[in-house]
């Protein structure tokens, strides 16, 4: 390993430090993160299934229908039962929930510019390009040691051990799995 080997991985450790120093620019919303996340995904996928959801979610049944309920109740979302196959309800933002989604869509906007404001445009292409090759690259580093040495996945947002600040978001699905999330 040569010294700019090192230099690398210290200067991506070096940038997580200093995000996780800048607080998160919040709005006070009506409801918790997790009901954000599946606004976020009902906005992406309209007419998404409640099972669809719970995979990109990556929650139980049982959490998503408190989380359907509340967003619901407060008038989000609205919930259809399928034409096709009458077991199914399809999600779908109602125009408060598209409001809601734009704030936070804004907000996240916002404070992205406002932390790589030091960057041309050029810069952050050759930045998102860099990290992108070096993730795909630990990636493949990842599934090329044995099972036992492999790093467990981070605990899912929602699970009690989840924390932002620490586990990040979701890694992406696997190819080949349709909904976005």
């Amino acid at each position: 390993m040569s010294n700019r080997d090192g230099d690398v991985i210290l200067a991506c450790l070096k940038l997580a430090r200093a995000m996780r120093r800048i607080p998160p620019e919040r709005r006070e919303y009506p409801f918790p993160p997790a009901v954000g996340r599946l606004l976020d995904c009902a906005a992406k996928n309209p007419g998404v299934s409640s099972r669809e959801l719970c995979e990109c979610l990556d929650v139980r049944p049982s959490s998503l229908s408190e989380m359907l309920s509340r967003a619901e109740a407060e008038g989000f979302i609205t919930r259809t039962v399928d034409e096709a196959d009458r077991r199914i309800q399809r999600i779908a933002l109602s125009d408060k929930g598209q409001k809601a989604v734009n704030d936070m869509e804004a907000a996240r906007n916002k404070e992205a510019q406002k932390m790589t404001s030091s960057l041309t445009e050029e810069e952050k292409e050759q930045f998102c390009a860099l990290c992108d090759k070096l993730s795909a690259h630990m990636e493949r580093l990842a599934l090329d040691l044995p099972e036992d040495r492999r790093m467990p996945p981070p605990p899912p947002p929602g699970h009690p051990d989840f924390r932002p600040d620490r586990d990040g978001p979701r890694p992406p699905f696997p190819p080949g799995v349709r909904i976005k999330c």
